[in-house]
């Protein structure tokens, strides 16, 4: 194992893995074995077995759970409602909620520790803890740097460290590490890169390529003790003042789920020690969730059809022992299955807290909590297999010249043996599992393996039952290294780095060049494609319009025919029979019920003729924009079965990247534009915010004397509209009439922005609707579902027009 001070260009080139820490200040002498990262033992509050009658109970909420995290050790839940300021305090024993947290945003990223709450709001710039015993804020303090933050994550059974995944403007992913008790960033003496794990020797040492990668985590996510945080390709180990991180790209499969003491790591298809070597292999890939307390976890098992979901069934499972599958009959997986509205992601919807004896699961409706009674020690007594699982969090620190000492708490259905299978010198495991090493006063190991083998009666091989592996951490130990390995490893990573800003520089000049080339014929094509979709979805509305249903016409002496209405003019009549072909009849010779439909229906089409002629007559209409926009519409919906865009696409973190009016230029024909965007970036980003004066001319109103590259065109998002800020909306949803909702609408110039920004009309209240009216004298124009554009009249009431907004409620909307 290599190990350096956190120094001078070491900081610099890891900063791309890790970065973010603050200044590390040069020390003198040897490192003190304090705690930098909180990762001391800590006192838990006592959990006992849920206390509610029955072997299941529903706990409705007076809203949708949006997110929750885990909180001292897995006696709270604390729960987000959609739309609610306020955070709902679950409590395991109680089984109920216990208190409400007032917010003071309505955005906002939680992690919780042993004793505190952390509150992050990305808009303020601040971070708040509170208490977990009193419930009450106790301090704020600001972020203490500048990056947006992405995630935050914290062991629940722990007092930190806050762990941060933030993300620059060159959309480099970087961990950052904050002290829950002082809200400042922490000061890491050392960072450990261990080589990417090949199934060989597993050493750590600086290595000259993957140090220096511009890495993307993903997601992060801590283990109960906050020893390890795991994300996509890797995992982080954290020690009481260093880390050593690991690639893990070359294994399992999924995201990788850490147990609560932070010694395994859960993949679909793997069980990872926290060596990085495999534990356990599961030839049937299904979704693992570790217990909130150690030694159990528990399995949702994929139908055969799909590997991942839906959830065919619920397992009670043994760490390290795979062939231990205990079905939980009583719960009904399926309620969890579909995607539905739900935003908790599916590995999250269940929670199992073994001391409370207690799953909770949250239905894919997502309004309540479905509490199960899960006694695993009676479960596990119709176990036949041999078995035995540590309970107990590991001792994760020693110090030089003194006693570390360690008591299993294992759980077993036959006594144990206890040999120490690999660990220091002078370390032993009494017959009680009681861990004991002298640690030596000069000692240069930072971490310390160790593997306990917990074996049956007589130590027969088929009563061997697991082995325990965690690390110890030794935070004063010094290590040596020759100055000349150090330089030679400095130099090669500077050499990397330089490539890796050379090739960066050069991509981005070679992005430029290819705007500046494509973009203006780009946007040229999208411009002439649009009208062609448009002139293509007319004449196909005329032939169907023309189509008229069949109907029973009658002469004047009262002879019948049924047949459908094709034309008439000049006084003739054309009718179309299924069998007999075409009919010329003369007006005058219909029934005078049928003249009167005839006329009727003359009347409305010249009426429609003459309402769009003066409308582009006035050259203010936007109707032919808006139509063009429709003709994207429909074509994404035949495409995508029904359902419509997104108003703006998001990250994995929920944050907004793009306008729909981005995403709809593959179906007006814009597919060359289209493919100039960085998917993965935000709309104001250095490279997207170049294509903003590439807008399409159909996103530009008449009207509109708003700056360049910004539209007036916005779709109406609300809760009941026909858009929403996330996921799209289904056809099956809009129970009202298409020809009396509203999908779009001009607003004037100082509600405009850049047609890439995921900004739109919100109807909020009536009251919001007087923000429409200004840029049309009599009103507002709007886009219709059914594809009619329509000058909405001041004369309305906002009641009645606030009609025309909402896709369910049932009522006929009459607008002038």
């Amino acid at each position: 194992m290599r190990c350096l001070n956190l120094r001078g260009t070491l900081f610099v080139l890891l900063g791309f893995l890790c970065g973010g820490f603050a200044e590390v200040q040069e020390q003198s002498g040897q490192a003190v074995a304090q705690s930098k990262t909180g990762l001391a033992q800590v006192t838990l509050p006592r959990i006992t077995p849920a206390r509610f009658s029955g072997d299941q109970k529903e706990l409705q909420l007076p809203g949708k759970i949006i997110d929750y995290v885990v909180a001292s050790g897995g006696r709270y839940l604390i729960l987000r409602l959609k739309n609610d300021r306020q955070l709902h305090v679950f409590d395991t024993v109680k089984a109920e909620i216990i208190q409400q947290l007032p917010m003071s945003a309505d955005h906002f990223l939680l992690a919780a520790g042993a004793q505190s709450l952390l509150v992050v709001l990305p808009e303020t710039r601040t971070i708040e803890r509170w208490s977990l015993t009193s419930f009450k804020k106790e301090t704020e303090a600001p972020l203490p740097f500048s990056a947006p933050v992405l995630e935050v994550s914290m062991g629940f059974a722990s007092e930190g460290p806050l762990v941060l995944l933030t993300e620059d403007r060159k959309q480099f992913q970087l961990c950052q590490f904050i002290d829950p008790h002082t809200l400042k960033l922490l000061d890491l003496d050392r960072i450990i890169v261990k080589e990417k794990n090949d199934g060989s020797t597993g050493r750590r040492k600086i290595t000259s390529g993957s140090a220096v990668q511009p890495h993307r985590f993903g997601s992060i996510r801590c283990s109960a003790n906050g020893r390890i945080v795991a994300f996509d390709s890797g995992m982080i180990l954290l020690t009481e003042n260093s880390l050593e991180y690991q690639d893990l790209r070359m294994r399992g499969f999924g995201r990788p789920q850490p147990d609560a003491a932070g010694n395994l790591l859960y993949t679909y298809d793997e069980c990872l020690s926290v060596y990085g070597d495999l534990a356990v292999q599961y030839y049937n890939p299904a979704i693992h969730i570790p217990a909130v307390q150690p030694g159990l976890y528990i399995t949702l098992k994929p139908s055969l059809q799909d590997r991942f979901t839906p959830f065919q069934a619920a397992l009670l499972q043994v760490e390290r022992k795979s062939k231990i599958q205990i079905p939980l009959e009583k719960v009904d997986v399926t309620l969890s299955n579909s995607q539905g509205t739900c935003e908790v992601a599916l590995t999250r919807r269940f929670s199992f807290i073994p001391d409370a004896q207690l799953l909770v699961q949250i239905p894919a409706t997502a309004d309540k909590l479905i509490l199960h009674k899960v006694d695993h020690a009676a479960l596990l007594k119709s176990v036949s297999e041999n078995y035995a699982y540590v309970t107990s969090f590991p001792v994760t620190t020693a110090v030089p010249g003194k006693l570390y000492q360690y008591q299993l708490s294992v759980n077993s259905n036959h006594s144990v043996n206890y040999k120490l299978g690999r660990g220091p010198k002078d370390m032993t495991v009494s017959d009680s599992g009681l861990i004991t090493w002298k640690v030596p006063a000069e000692i240069s190991e930072v971490n310390v393996p160790v593997t306990i083998l917990m074996s049956g009666p007589g130590e027969n091989p088929r009563f061997k039952y697991s082995d325990y592996l965690f690390i110890i951490t030794v935070p004063a130990a010094t290590e040596k290294m020759n100055q000349e390995e150090i330089n030679h490893a400095l130099e090669i990573n500077a050499l990397e780095l330089g490539h890796l800003i050379t090739r960066y520089e050069d991509k981005a000049k070679k992005l430029q060049e290819e705007l500046a080339a494509n973009g203006t014929k780009a946007k040229q094509i999208v411009d002439e494609n649009a009208l062609l979709k448009l002139k293509q979805m007319e004449e196909k509305q005329k032939r169907t319009e023309s189509e008229h249903e069949s109907r029973t016409w009658k002469d004047s002496l009262g002879n019948e025919l049924d047949a459908q209405f094709v034309e008439s003019f000049g006084g003739k009549v054309k009718l179309k029979t299924r069998t007999e072909g075409e009919y010329d009849v003369s007006l005058n010779e219909l029934s005078t019920g049928d003249q009167k439909y005839i006329r009727d229906l003359s009347a409305k089409a010249r009426e429609e003729k003459q309402r769009i002629k003066a409308e582009e007559q006035l050259q203010i209409s936007p109707r032919q924009e808006m139509r063009q926009i429709y003709a994207g519409m429909q074509n994404y919906l035949q495409q995508r079965q029904g359902s419509l865009l997104s108003a703006h696409s998001h990250n994995r973190y929920r944050q907004p990247l793009l306008s729909w009016r981005v995403n709809l230029l593959p179906y007006i024909g814009g597919d060359a534009l289209y493919k100039l965007f960085h998917f993965d970036e935000p709309w104001d980003s250095e490279h997207n915010k170049r294509l903003i004066p590439l807008m399409p001319a159909l996103y530009r109103t008449p009207n509109s004397k708003a700056g360049e590259g910004k539209t007036s065109l916005q779709v109406v998002i609300g809760e009941n509209c026909l858009f929403k800020d996330w996921g799209g909306v289904g056809l099956e949803l809009v129970t009202d009439d298409l020809d009396q909702t509203v999908m779009l609408v001009e607003v004037p110039d100082k509600l405009a922005v850049e047609w890439t920004k995921p900004d739109d009309w919100e109807f909020t209240s009536e009251t919001a609707i007087k923000e429409l009216f200004g840029s049309q004298s009599g009103g507002f124009y709007a886009l219709f579902a059914d594809g009619t554009v329509k000058l909405i009249s001041r004369e309305n009431s906002l009641k009645d027009i606030s009609r025309a907004f909402i896709r369910d409620d049932g009522e006929a909307v009459k607008l002038k």
